[in-house]
């Protein structure tokens, strides 16, 4: 019945269009350029009422339904653009003017803020900013207002994991953002309440979009980069293109080299018949070097229609080690029990990660399809070997293995329209995963276990936008049809199959009373446990510590309203989440022997939270900084060893990131970032975290060559400590990591044009989740 209405809609909007008029046009600058995003406006004379409006796209295109040009007014706005009034007529070829004096001292030139509100994003323009010589994308996202993360995880201040877009094309690997060059970047989207055309577990968006180039011929951009600290770690990247009239051939080779090191100290008491202490001193050291190939045809048949096909190939051609050195003081009542030392080593060996994604994306009249087909493989297969011995008690050896294999497919159909004057879109994504997950082990306190996941999700989404005498209103409804079924063997579990069918709304209003833009959204989105949360597998930490899945978690719920607002070079943030059936990591003792704790994790009732944060992006001469300070707060209890405990302690996050223009192609950046102490679910975080990153990059033969020398976390602050409240136990635990490092970059571009790849993708949040 969903499909048939969809149809229906679209069918009817093709039926009623040509009964109307309609002003339509382009809108570009002085250079040809289009103007993305720029304010149309339609009013009548002669009382100049407001009677329709609309945005311009990526090519500067609007369009006005239902609206004749017979004795109206258009109005063309934007900012940093002088403002256009004239007779409405049926098409129109718009040329906007820069405005040198709009933004007083702040912005000289008459540049667009660099961060500022539109619609329902905050937009940081990369392109002619200091932004753009950050180095890579994962670069440039690093320096952004309210964003943490790197290497590609990024996560979105209060709201959670982002979902990454790179032109409308879902990020499929996280080192992708590495293969992108900052000086190809036109700007950044930062989404806080995403729409129902995405997945409902998606939280926050990242979209990036890069400049469009033009020019046929071979292209290519290779980077050298090496991090040195106690052993070196090397990033070596070749991007090619070749570029023939509507043709692109493109390949990406990428080859990382990661050796790392981890020191903690963790405490753990267990109050039960017996107070056990343990004292642990953990030593991580650890080498992987991931290999990504990528290649791909695009096709243009023409400026509507678009065709290609990309696959991605990851894999390790060396080794893949991890060495765990544990040494444990163990107290029974405050008297000593014994000492333990363990060696953990893990192997790793997977089979080359295949990633296969086709596309088409059109116009046909005012129509606009965007498909995406996505297949995924993947097998791993990695041992344990635990030598684990005692000072009063018999040694122990452990040894275990695990074969996980994982098949993704995914189809994503969105259809757009113009209708009444606004945007309609309507669409279905469907996802269905197969994971077997293989887990062997030779002793008999942990079981073996051979289980499987069939997952299905069937989603159909529709949403309108349209601007209207009071601003923009947005409006959007998401249905998802989820089958999960389990299996231990070849033997269906019942009582942890699941079924949803679940809707989620989403609605926002946006507009501008002078220079204050302002943005309020409300959305439900969901939480959905990762593979690994729901996996049986139980993994051997010592012989009073165990940690194993749990297949009877629920998805959570989460209700989030925010309202966003900016000011010229200021934002501001507040948020108020809902969580439902929240999953937090927790532990219990085991029934036969309590002081043996199982950690786990399990459901909570609900988890309310608020977040707000500022942001200011003023422009001083050869100073460009970019301020955030922000705060998230929690309000949350636990009972833990028959004691209430009140988790609801503010933590702050604050940012500034500076940037010197200075002559002769010189850059000198100057970051700080700091986390503080504060509450998190059901664990206090119990040290403040603040890093500092000094860089000078120098450009030669006009931005062709560039090399950077960059000091990482040079105060070496990146030092985490909690402790984490459970039923019967109390964890707490301190981390330092070899973050401390020198970094030597060396990237050349040649005639680097970039491809025009249009593929959007499907079914990311549930590869993330695999």
């Amino acid at each position: 019945m969903t499909t048939q209405k969809i149809l229906f809609s679209l069918v009817l909007c093709g039926l009623i269009s040509p009964l109307f008029a309609q002003i339509k046009g382009v809108v570009s600058d002085s250079e040809s350029n289009p103007i993305e995003f720029a304010n149309v406006a339609v009013y009548s004379l002669p009382d100049s009422t407001l009677i329709a409006g609309t945005t311009t796209d990526e090519t500067g295109y609007f369009l006005l339904e239902e609206t004749s040009s017979s004795n109206k007014l258009l109005r063309v706005s934007f900012i940093g653009y002088e403002t256009q009034t004239l007779l409405a007529q049926p098409e129109h070829e718009i040329i906007l003017k820069s405005d040198a004096t709009m933004l007083n001292e702040v912005v000289v030139n008459g540049d667009i803020p660099r961060i500022r509100l539109r619609d329902d994003a905050v937009v940081a323009t990369v392109e002619n900013t200091v932004l753009s010589k950050a180095g890579t994308a994962n670069d440039v996202l690093k320096r952004l207002p309210a964003i943490t993360g790197d290497d590609g995880d990024f996560s979105i201040f209060g709201k959670g994991k982002a979902k990454i877009y790179v032109n409308n094309r879902e990020l499929r690997d996280p080192s992708e953002l590495d293969l992108i060059a900052s000086s190809d970047i036109r700007e950044v989207e930062i989404i806080h309440n995403p729409g129902a055309g995405y997945d409902a577990s998606v939280k926050a968006i990242i979209r990036i979009h890069t400049i469009k180039k033009v020019g046929d011929g071979f292209s290519f951009d290779v980077r050298s980069t090496s991090l040195i600290n106690k052993h070196t770690d090397l990033r070596e990247q070749l991007n090619m293109n070749y570029r023939y009239k509507g043709l692109d051939i493109f390949a990406t080779a990428k080859y990382e080299r990661y050796n790392y090191v981890q020191n903690s100290v963790l405490t753990q008491k267990a109050f039960v018949d017996t107070l056990w202490t343990q004292t642990n001193s953990l030593d991580v050291e650890g080498i992987a070097d991931p290999l990504t190939i990528i290649g791909g045809i695009n096709y243009e048949i023409n400026p509507n229609h678009y065709v290609g096909v990309k696959h991605t190939m990851s894999l390790s051609p060396g080794r893949n080690e991890e060495s765990i050195i544990t040494k444990s003081d163990v107290y029974a009542n405050n008297e000593f029990f014994d000492r333990w030392v363990s060696v953990n080593n893990v192997k790793s060996d997977s089979e080359p990660k295949h990633r296969l994604n086709a596309y088409y994306n059109g116009t046909i009249g005012n129509l606009k399809i965007d498909f995406n087909s996505d297949f995924y493989r993947s097998s791993q297969f990695s041992e344990i070997n635990i030598t684990e011995s005692s000072q009063e008690f018999d040694d122990r050896i452990v040894k275990s293995s695990n074969r996980i294999e994982n098949r993704l497919f995914a189809t994503r159909l969105v259809l757009s329209y113009p209708l009444f004057g606004g945007n309609f879109s309507a669409g279905n994504e469907y996802t269905r995963t197969h994971r077997n997950d293989d887990y062997m082990t030779d002793i008999d306190v942990i079981p073996s276990s051979n289980t499987s996941i069939h997952d299905q999700n069937n989603s159909f989404f529709a949403e309108y936008s349209r601007n209207t005498p009071i601003g923009k209103l947005s409006a959007g409804i998401r249905y998802e049809d989820v089958n999960f079924d389990y299996f231990n063997g070849d033997i269906k579990i019942d009582d942890q199959s699941r079924k949803y069918n679940s809707w989620f709304p989403n609605f926002s209003y946006s507009n501008a009373f002078g220079d204050v833009q302002m943005q309020l959204s409300y959305n439900v989105k969901t939480v959905r446990p990762s593979y690994w949360q729901l996996g049986s597998n139980t993994l051997y930490g010592n012989r009073f510590t165990l940690q194993r899945g749990n297949p009877f978690l629920r998805p959570s719920t989460v209700r989030d309203a925010s309202l966003m607002t900016s000011w010229r070079f200021l934002q501001f943030m507040l948020s108020y989440k809902q969580e439902k059936d929240a999953i937090i990591q927790w532990a219990e003792q085991h029934a036969d022997n309590p002081a043996v704790a199982i950690l786990s994790n399990k459901n909570i009732d609900k988890l309310p939270s608020m977040t707000a944060f500022i942001t200011a992006s003023p422009k001083f001469g050869i100073w460009s900084p970019i301020a955030s300070v922000g705060l998230i707060k929690q309000w949350f209890s636990v009972t833990s060893n028959d004691i209430n405990v009140n988790l609801n302690k503010p933590m702050m996050i604050a940012s500034l990131n500076n940037s010197f223009t200075l002559p002769k192609g010189f850059l000198v950046t100057l970051d700080a970032n700091y986390q503080g102490i504060g509450s998190t679910q059901n664990v206090e975080l119990t040290k403040d975290k603040y890093v500092v990153n000094l860089g000078v990059t120098k450009s030669f033969l006009n931005d062709k060559l560039s090399v950077t020398l960059k000091g990482h976390d040079i105060f070496h602050g990146e030092k985490t400590g909690i402790t984490a409240y459970n039923n019967k136990l109390h964890i707490s635990q301190d981390n330092i990591w070899d973050t401390r490092e020198f970094e030597i970059t060396v990237r050349y571009k040649f005639n680097t044009n970039g491809s025009r790849y249009k593929g959007t993708g499907a079914g990311q949040n549930e590869f993330n989740r695999l």
